[in-house]
């Protein structure tokens, strides 16, 4: 494997990357599960993207095969944090380390391109998988926020993990 970063263009979007979204394994606990995703959709949100200086959205590749997606949202904050959100789209990558290892080459990012202070993420609790991505990065559990998100006609709590990245700021 030969994983890379890139900020991801309207020429990456591909229906198999539409695809992810409609892949219940994939889905599972997000909210996108409930929206309907197409090929025109997503060139859409990948050029929003582009044009909006306060979100970055990078796409994860082995060589060329897009395989997931790292989000930054949050870049114009005067208090120098970032949420993000993960997705490793193609599943036969889950499981690998490709997340973790992407992850750790967006918190360099992060810390030396965008000159962010701290970088958080909200996961429904249960998401075993989610949580240990996490804290293999040391994240750590900032809280809890009971009730929080609504998913397949039930509530469930959310878990607040951050971590400070850039003590220098």
């Amino acid at each position: 494997m030969n994983i890379n970063l890139k900020i991801l263009k309207p020429e990456d979007v591909t229906q198999k990357y539409v695809d992810w979204f409609s892949d219940p394994d994939v889905v599972k606990f997000s909210e996108k599960k409930t929206k309907k995703f197409t090929l025109q959709g997503q060139i859409d949100y990948v050029n929003s993207c582009l044009k909006d200086s306060n979100k970055v959205l990078y796409g994860v590749f082995d060589e060329k095969l897009h395989i997931g997606n790292l989000y930054l949202e949050g870049l114009k904050s005067v208090h120098k944090r970032v949420e993000f959100t993960a997705v490793i789209g193609d599943k036969s990558y889950w499981n690998k380390g490709v997340s973790t290892f992407a992850l750790s080459k967006l918190i360099e990012l992060a810390t030396f391109k965008y000159k962010i202070h701290k970088i958080f993420s909200g996961v429904v609790e249960g998401n075993i998988g989610s949580c240990r991505f996490l804290e293999k990065n040391n994240f750590i559990l900032e809280g809890r926020r009971i009730d929080h998100i609504f998913l397949d006609g039930k509530f469930y709590n959310q878990l607040d993990y951050a971590l400070i990245i850039n003590q220098n700021l």
